[in-house]
């Protein structure tokens, strides 16, 4: 069943997303406003994660602390890059970062994308892994 799930996200999902990549680049909108003003909230320094960032819109929301995209898209990751923004391809649902490395996470674009999964076990799996990203302090 979840090797179905998967194949039924890759080919009605993931693929619509690469072969419809550079059409994002044209549709960049302005920051949803509470989204943007919890970035700005932000302390200096802080190491922030955007989770599913497609072009990385929020990357460059607050200068003063250091943003961190990810995507499993790699032609929106390439859009990101291209603009300056510190990006890489990855699954949402395997991040390769460490547990708590984080002060902030957002995930619009990640969360969006979730309901695309077909299976609630992938749901689940996906909000364990953004809270395990970030740290409590």
């Amino acid at each position: 069943m979840e090797h179905e799930a998967t194949q039924l996200e890759k080919q009605h999902v993931h693929s619509v997303y690469e072969n419809t990549a550079a059409y994002f680049n044209d549709l960049q909108s302005k920051a949803w406003p509470r989204v943007r003003n919890f970035l700005l909230e932000q302390k200096p320094g802080s190491l922030v994660a955007d989770i599913g960032c497609g072009t990385g819109k929020y990357l460059s929301v607050n200068s003063q602390v250091y943003n961190l995209g990810c995507d499993y898209c790699g032609p929106l990751v390439e859009i990101a890059r291209k603009r300056g923004e510190e990006v890489l391809v990855c699954d949402n649902l395997n991040l390769p970062f460490r547990d708590q490395c984080f002060n902030a996470v957002i995930s619009i674009g990640g969360k969006t994308a979730c309901t695309h999964f077909v299976s609630l076990q992938i749901h689940i799996a996906f909000d364990h892994f953004l809270s395990e990203c970030l740290r409590f302090s």
